[in-house]
């Protein structure tokens, strides 16, 4: 008789299976815990961590705590507080509610669980070691204390595609620092082997919370607003055009409470900002949604992570009119500069316009020029016969942003900014390449104040800014001396350049380190280039065209960006009927 090929699997390989939807990494771990405690009803919340987590995650809260049997009852799958009926299901008001969290924990490390409910004498400890489960009385205060070590040690596949530990502890400071946005009347705090490193004392408003999370240099741009509209109710702060940085994480989004990763929403926020915020950059902005919970599943992703609305485009329209709107009565916005960007669409072109893929850019409200009035990039160096930038013709500048030259049958224009920032970013690169960067050092350092977050990074990318001729000292209390900058960015603040280089290093902490290096050169590069509004002469003109020369690549910025652009002449004659 041939053998049974289908088998029921034993209960701890099911809970491991199980743990991989739902513990993917120490910040899963960190989220799950924090989420219990907030729906505990904490008011304070304090993380522990040790080897980025792996060594040990430990999150201590004040909530109301468990008695014994349900401290038990907790470590078993599937057991909740938060549902009892599929109805339930329909209208979820709490952050977890899976019953899955703790038991996947446990069934891929040692975990240990001491807590006590209000009035009870003593405490409950339950500790799960490879399955085998010990509840005993302990002495211990009101709330709970989940301890975590050696995660995924019983799983070495999962263990051995865990990012670095930098990477690691990165992405839960970040994480808290959301659940802190979420929650500014929760405490929070954040130690990293022993140290302190991240400090939310409670709020009484956003804003504030704000600063605590992205720093103090952001407090005099911040605007805080909040709109109802049909039933959606959008709120948050919005920062100023300025603060703007390549850090696609300051654009924070809260549904209910729930930090969230929805492209919909995003690209609302974005295209309010527009024409504010140039490609590349992300404003500061963090803003909340609430809803009726039987207008949005949260059930979609096992991490919680995602949402899906009954009416997506209803609810991006009412947040891109929020957002939009905020930013118009804003100390900082000229209404007629949003008022001269009306072309970026409105609520109804939210909602006729088809579903939005990730590939559409962030002007996707509009729609394309004709082809055959199209603009197009030369191919490499297509700008002239001989194909030398040198030998176009000078004619003028448009707007202190672009020149326009003339070459053999076209007309060329040049972004004065992204072709000077190609230029000297082949400069940096090269020495890189050579190790010969020249710096400047400065008569009198620099202080920069950082956020929380940036100053996490700074022994990251250290060593990373000292090859570009940065000289960095840190300071406690998130303050960074620079000593020394490269030579092409004498004469600038160091500030903005060094926030600048620890966001673009911190955009994806899974890259490479020579895609992430890349990143901050050409960070640099755009600090160190001629900015649009700086008046170019004829003399300046030519210097740049002859550097381009040197560029394989001289028609594209290192972001990727078009630097230049050319017609036929024959076309522009069309045009005017010739």
């Amino acid at each position: 008789m041939e053998r049974p090929r289908i088998r029921v699997l034993p209960d701890d390989l099911a809970n491991q299976i199980a743990a991989g939807e739902v513990v993917e990494s120490p910040a899963s771990v960190v989220k799950e815990l924090i989420e219990n405690a907030l729906d505990a009803g904490a008011g304070r919340i304090a993380v522990e961590i040790e080897g980025g987590g792996l060594a040990l995650v430990r999150v201590t809260d004040n909530g109301h705590g468990m008695g014994a049997e349900d401290a038990a009852l907790a470590l078993r799958r599937h057991a909740t507080s938060k549902i009892a009926t599929a109805e339930d299901l329909a209208a979820i008001r709490t952050l977890g509610f899976r019953g899955e969290a703790l038991p996947s924990i446990a069934s891929v490390s040692r975990l240990a669980l001491e807590t006590r409910a209000a009035g009870a004498e003593a405490g409950t400890r339950v500790t799960v070691t490879d399955g085998v489960v010990s509840v005993e009385p302990c002495a211990c205060p009101v709330g709970t204390r989940v301890t975590v070590r050696d995660l995924f040690h019983n799983v070495p596949a999962r263990l051995k595609f865990q990012k670095g530990e930098r990477s690691r502890v990165a992405a839960i400071r970040d994480l808290v620092g959301r659940a802190g946005l979420a929650w500014p009347a929760c405490h929070l705090t954040l130690m990293v082997g022993g140290r302190a490193t991240l400090d939310l004392p409670p709020c009484g408003r956003l804003s504030d919370r704000a600063v605590q999370v992205f720093g103090r240099e952001v407090r005099e741009g911040l605007h805080g607003f909040s709109v109802d509209s049909e039933g959606v109710r959008v709120s948050g702060v919005l920062g100023a055009p300025g603060l703007a940085r390549p850090d696609p994480g300051r654009v924070v989004l809260l549904v209910g409470g729930r930090p969230v990763q929805d492209l919909g929403l995003r690209r609302a926020v974005l295209t309010a900002y527009s024409v504010l915020v140039p490609e590349g950059r992300f404003p500061l902005a963090v803003v909340r949604l609430d809803l009726d919970p039987a207008d949005v599943d949260v059930n979609v992703h096992p991490r919680k992570t995602e949402v899906r609305f009954r009416d997506a485009r209803a609810v991006q329209a009412a947040v891109f009119e929020a957002v939009r709107g905020a930013l118009a009565g804003t100390p900082w916005i000229r209404t007629e500069v949003l008022v001269a960007g009306s072309d970026l669409g409105s609520a109804a072109g939210w909602r006729g316009s088809a579903a939005w893929s990730p590939g559409e850019n962030r002007e996707g409200v509009r729609e394309p020029p004709a082809e055959a009035a199209r603009p197009r990039a030369p191919s490499l160096f297509e700008a002239t016969a001989a194909g030398r930038f040198s030998r176009l013709r000078f004619v003028g500048q448009v707007a202190r942003a672009i020149v326009v030259c003339e070459g053999e049958g076209t007309l060329v224009l040049v972004d004065q900014h992204a072709a000077h920032e190609r230029v000297q970013f082949e400069r940096l690169w090269k020495g890189v390449e050579s190790r010969c960067i020249p710096a400047e050092t400065l008569l009198i350092p620099e202080v920069v104040p950082l956020s929380p977050m940036e100053a996490g990074r700074v022994e990251e990318v250290k060593g990373t800014l000292a090859a570009l001729g940065f000289d960095l000292e840190p300071y406690s209390g998130g303050v960074v001396a620079v000593r020394a900058v490269p030579a092409v960015l004498a004469g600038r603040a160091a500030g903005p350049v060094v926030r600048d280089c620890l966001a673009a290093a911190g955009e994806d902490t899974s890259s490479d380190g020579l895609t992430r290096l890349r990143k901050v050169v050409a960070t640099v590069a755009c600090h160190s280039a001629v900015r649009a509004g700086d008046p170019m002469g004829e003399a300046e003109v030519r210097a740049l065209l002859q550097e381009m020369d040197r560029v394989d690549l001289a028609a594209y910025c290192p972001h990727g960006r078009q630097a230049v652009v050319t017609y036929p002449l024959d076309t522009v004659l069309r045009w005017f009927g010739r």
